[in-house]
């Protein structure tokens, strides 16, 4: 006699119990820092058998993830997952003054776009969810504006997990909640308000007491670690002209290596925007960008060339071409067969961190293709 699986779908659903303390403390050093269970329903861990809780700083109620202000799909609450999700999605858009999508799926972006030609929001969402349409249903989606009822509807024509953004517009959220309680498409979409999404620190030198990544080793030890910063604050600070010494005067003419091509304005700007989606990719990560959109990224994988390659089929696969896109890359090239799988793509700038000990054959490597190298002296692992 067969076993009937299908009631396990409300496992999805439902919220369960947990029996953490509402409230904890985190102690390091002398610095103690109260936290609060968040004021907002929590549906389960990362799977829906785990129970778990969310803490935010005591106080932290206007800058907290934990502490969104859900204007719809309150009632089921949220899962870890959808946490993490709208977490990566702010880290990632607080980067961009200019108005920005990013879609989160398992805390990857699978798709962004930020403006670059006076685009309208809708088309901003558009193309990002466009970037790869098919990871991109039950995703999380994150404006760095509010959003307003053609972008509303324009999310509606599809299947998402949930919205994070800093407002919305009443038309917005009537359509937005135009499905509740039935068994329509989005009918259950959750939507989340958050403010003070600039007061995210992202440079060093920003001010980030308070601010710690916690995570557990298998043996219940605790690791506390400052939170990525970066350098980059712009295209500025990229090195244009990365020079390696010649070690062997009988090697390449006696010359050092130096790349020749300067970037051009255009492949600057894809480059920041490259780095700054490249910084919430897990590694090894890859990403290609395009007129401001990430039309690829290559993720989690164990070898640099293998994220490389990944990403090159997952563009191809989505029917998207790179001739033209810049990449950027999480940390340095091992041997040069990254440049050259994509150069044969037609992939015209790259920005890595440099710092391997074939760092020379990389830039001969990008002086053959004619690619414009930028390094940026800073790795931005996400090794999660």
């Amino acid at each position: 006699m067969a076993t009937d699986v299908s009631s396990f779908k409300d496992a999805y659903k439902k919220a369960i119990q947990s029996d953490f303390p509402p409230e904890a403390m985190l102690v390091i050093g002398e610095r103690k820092i109260p936290l609060k269970k968040v004021g907002i329903q929590l549906r389960y861990g990362t799977n829906p058998h785990q129970p778990f809780i969310a803490y935010a700083p005591a106080g932290s109620e206007t800058l907290s993830v934990g502490n969104l202000d859900i204007l719809k799909g309150g009632k089921d609450g949220l899962s870890l997952t959808n946490l993490q999700d709208m977490s990566q999605a702010l880290n990632l858009l607080k980067f961009f003054d200019r108005p920005a999508c990013a879609i989160m799926k398992h805390v990857n972006p699978c798709g962004f776009k930020v403006e670059t030609g006076n685009e309208s929001l809708p088309e901003i969402y558009r193309i990002a969810r466009n970037c790869d349409e098919r990871s991109a249903f039950g995703s999380i989606i994150g404006f760095n504006r509010p959003v307003d009822g053609p972008t509303a509807e324009a999310i509606m024509e599809s299947f998402v997990e949930g919205i994070i953004a800093p407002d919305y517009t009443e038309g917005a959220l009537e359509i937005l909640r135009r499905n509740e309680g039935t068994r329509k498409l989005n009918n259950a979409i959750r939507v989340a308000r958050v403010a003070n999404m600039d007061r995210l620190p992202k440079f060093i030198g920003d001010e980030v007491t308070g601010y710690y990544n916690l995570r557990n080793l298998v043996d219940g030890s605790l690791t506390v670690e400052v939170p990525y910063l970066t350098r980059i604050r712009s295209s500025a600070d990229f090195i244009v002209d990365p020079m390696i010494p010649n070690a062997d005067p009988a090697k390449n003419g006696g010359k050092d290596y130096v790349v020749r091509r300067a970037p051009t304005k255009t492949e600057l700007d894809d480059c920041l925007t490259a780095w700054y989606v490249n910084i919430n990719v897990r590694s090894n990560g890859i990403v290609f960008v395009k007129d401001g959109a990430a039309v690829a990224v290559g993720t989690g994988e164990q070898e640099r060339i293998g994220a490389v390659e990944q990403a090159i089929e997952k563009a191809g696969k989505k029917g998207h071409s790179l001739k033209g896109a810049v990449m950027s890359s999480d940390a340095f090239f091992p041997q040069r067969d990254s440049i050259d799988a994509v150069a044969a793509e037609g992939v015209t700038a790259v920005v890595w961190p440099a710092g391997s000990l074939n760092d020379a054959l990389v830039i001969e490597a990008a002086n053959e293709h004619n690619i414009a190298l930028m390094a940026t002296l800073e790795r931005c692992f996400l090794h999660i």
